[in-house]
């Protein structure tokens, strides 16, 4: 096994210091130190750790070793083995008969830390892998047969995952975060999630009923506002098979802007307009905006009262009371808007066109 102690050395020594008064040094396993809270220590030779590094024991280093052995001092060195491989030593400063009782916490919290370390990037390593591997599912055209085989060697089912979810984030997110939203979330524990770009989540979601992914989501939504004091957009693809995923991510990502509007999970199947508007080249709207209420853009306050009056069932003093003006000014301002527009709101057609416009303008 090959591992470089160099990258975890100093945590090592700092962890110790919190446990022992005793100085503690690392070194690698040519007998170089490569950790210690004494600077003057850093990359000398250390003879004591290069003998117990080939032999592979324990070493009591004894005042008169001092004189014999190049750079030592009194006290003990351990090999550090993992996985029945040195990979470096760990140096105790003292009298080995007072720091004997020491020897063994040493060795185990040192190994500790190395085994986790170690377990810890195999972790990262496969997570990284299935970040990619998602990736090339939705964004490339791989062959279904490398696809399946990547799938296989990642241990994931195909035959599990119909839909993609799409979390808008607003920041990114480490590989521990995701492990944690995975052993908390609730949806399927064969869930998938990645991280996409530096502000969203991909989710691959394995068959289970419209309601329960609700519930499990929005349960998700709250615990990451929980963790990170920010609220999330989610939106979801519709089901789809296995090699059809990137059509529901497509979809996922169209939801997700609504979503970020309504302030809700939003379901692509359960679009309407929203989904017409998203068919429509942006040149398209910019026209079709340019021909409708281009003259009420500047007009912010009259341009809100539109919107709310559009939104609403209420009745004109209900929505006035809700601006927060007299009805009459209100009627007013509507009056102001058809002359403005050229238009009549009581006439269906021009209603449609101008309820469209301003859909389409939220939509921006």
């Amino acid at each position: 096994m090959v591992f470089d102690l160099q990258v975890l050395g100093k945590q090592i020594v700092l962890e110790l210091a919190s446990l022992i008064e005793q100085s503690v040094i690392v070194t690698d396993k040519n007998g170089i130190v490569i950790a210690s809270k004494d600077s003057s220590r850093l990359n000398t030779y250390h003879e004591g750790a290069f003998i117990s590094m080939e032999n592979r024991k324990e070493l009591h280093i004894t005042k008169d070793m001092c004189e014999e052995l190049q750079g030592v001092r009194q006290g003990i060195v351990l090999p550090i083995v993992i996985s029945d491989t040195p990979i470096g030593v760990i140096g105790i400063t003292g009298k080995p008969l007072e720091i004997e009782k020491y020897a063994k916490l040493v060795r185990k919290v040192s190994e500790l830390f190395v085994t986790e370390f170690i377990m810890r990037e195999q972790r990262e390593r496969v997570f990284r892998e299935i970040e990619f591997f998602v990736f090339d599912l939705l964004m490339t055209e791989a062959s279904i047969d490398s696809i399946d085989k990547r799938a296989t060697l990642l241990d994931i089912d195909p035959s599990l995952y119909t839909r993609v979810a799409v979390i808008q984030t607003y920041k990114q997110f480490d590989i521990t975060f995701i492990e944690n939203l995975l052993h908390i979330q609730t949806i399927h524990p064969k869930l998938k999630i990645v991280r996409w770009g530096m502000e969203k989540l991909v989710l691959l979601i394995p068959t289970i009923p419209k309601e329960q992914l609700l519930v499990g989501l929005e349960s998700l939504s709250v615990k990451i506002l929980k963790i990170t004091k920010q609220k999330v957009n989610i939106g979801v693809g519709e089901i789809n098979t296995f090699h059809q995923l990137p059509k529901s991510f497509l979809q996922a990502e169209m939801a997700v802007d609504v979503s970020e509007r309504q302030e809700k999970i939003i379901f692509e199947e359960d679009l309407k307009l929203e989904l017409l508007y998203y068919s429509i080249p942006k040149e398209i709207q910019d026209e079709f905006l340019s021909r409708t209420i281009a003259p009420l853009l500047a007009e912010e306050e009259l341009l809100h009262n539109l919107e709310v009056w559009l939104h609403k069932k209420d009745s004109l003093h209900e929505i006035a009371e809700e601006l927060h003006i007299h009805k009459n000014t209100l009627k007013y301002r509507l009056n102001k808007i058809e002359m403005m527009l050229g238009i009549d709101l009581n006439d269906k057609k021009d209603l449609t066109m101008i309820y469209t416009a301003i859909c389409m303008l939220s939509k921006k």
